[in-house]
């Protein structure tokens, strides 16, 4: 984090150029960023949205009005972002960046540039030492936490709270959801010891309506509904509507994505076992047996991922996508008797569950986001390069 603020100095301070949400947690994060951005975008506040993994192309990374960077202006920010390196080095108790780091720093730059009035800003891991903790919000968000990268965050949801809780600000307004009781307690000494100004937010009523699918979006569009109000409270200017008209049409690839011919494919990046569930609980409304095209990365248990799905007796076509993902061979093992097979590619997993599907049931691509990204190539999807294009 020092590393960063001095690079995000070397550059001109771009962050304070502008109004800084920071969005930590563990399952939600990208969907609550991305909703609170389409809300900002029908109220008329052009927004610039820093979010992480991608799917298909570094530049959905970075959006400005949802509009993914073009390619020649994502090249110059990480260049110029790459030019401040030599006078970091003169500093040797700083350290080399990493490329998350240099991102982070071209595209708070490229929203300054684009004169954008607020940054969302997507925490990539933890909170107390990411990157994007370097700027000093206005406003931090705390989506649902779980367990996950517990090697690094610690090994309890009270320690990964208290991590994630290093976003917050004394005096700024905090945004909680709904926790489980020992991330709760967790985060709620962190506002106490901080000094900020912590809520717990309730989801959205069920009849409020929503562009991205799952019971489990009520949470992050209360969530996103939320930050609005309280930016609209420190002065920013609104249009009256902007937050429904924002829920309503909000999109983010990649999350009960349905895509294709019957039988439809249902691309969601959940990667915990609680997004697993989230998951299974909406396939199971809609749909009989799950032909499950699965596969996750090598530092994550794969049979408890697929746990909640297996429970509602899918069918897992093993498979892999991304340098860090797990064999094949590896999760066609670890799901036991579910495993109909191991496939090379996402493309031919994907072919053999559609073959095997029958009428009214489902083929889901989930397991990680490197996943869904390598079966939006497979199903021939392009980059979303706007999110807030018409459907």
């Amino acid at each position: 984090m020092p590393r960063t603020r001095a690079l995000l100095d070397l550059a001109g301070a771009p962050d304070r150029r502008m109004t800084c949400v920071l969005v930590a947690g563990t399952k939600g994060k990208g969907s609550t960023a991305a909703l609170l951005a389409s809300v900002l975008h029908a109220a008329g506040v052009r927004a610039g949205l820093y979010t992480s993994p991608h799917l298909q192309s570094w530049r959905e990374r970075i959006r400005v009005d949802g509009m993914a960077v073009a390619p020649r202006a994502f090249e110059r920010a990480m260049r110029a972002a790459a030019g401040l390196v030599p006078a970091l080095r003169r500093d040797r108790a700083l350290g080399e960046p990493s490329a998350f780091e240099l991102l982070t720093v071209a595209a708070l730059t490229r929203f300054a540039r684009e004169k954008c009035a607020v940054a969302i800003l997507e925490v990539g891991l933890g909170g107390r030492f990411d990157a994007t903790n370097a700027v000093e919000p206005a406003l931090s968000i705390v989506t649902l936490i779980d367990l996950d990268h517990r090697a690094i965050l610690g090994s309890t949801l009270a320690r990964i709270a208290r991590e994630k809780a290093g976003v917050l600000r004394r005096d700024r307004p905090a945004l909680l959801a709904r926790q489980r009781p020992a991330a709760e307690r967790a985060l709620r000494a962190e506002c106490e010891r901080v000094g900020a100004r912590c809520a717990t937010i309730v989801p959205v009523a069920r009849g409020t309506p929503l562009g991205l699918a799952g019971d489990h979006q009520r949470q992050n569009a209360g969530l996103a509904r939320a930050a609005a109000r309280a930016l609209g409270a420190r002065g920013l200017p609104m249009r009256p509507g902007g937050i429904a008209r924002g829920l309503r049409d909000a999109r983010w690839p990649g999350r009960l994505e349905r895509v294709g011919d019957a039988p439809d494919v249902v691309l969601d990046g959940a990667h915990t076992e609680g997004s697993a569930a989230a998951l299974a609980s909406e396939l199971s409304r809609r749909a009989g047996t799950i032909h499950l095209v699965f596969g996750c990365t090598a530092d994550r248990d794969a049979r408890r991922i697929a746990r909640p799905l297996l429970a509602r007796g899918a069918r897992v076509y093993a498979t892999a996508a991304g340098p860090r993902a797990l064999p094949p061979e590896q999760v066609a093992r670890a799901v036991g008797r579910a495993a109909v097979g191991a496939y090379g590619s996402v493309g031919e997993a994907i072919a053999a569950a559609r073959a095997a599907a029958r009428p009214r049931e489902a083929v889901c691509v989930t397991g990680s986001l490197a996943l869904v990204g390598a079966a939006r190539d497979a199903l021939g999807l392009p980059v979303a390069e706007d999110l807030f294009a018409p459907r």
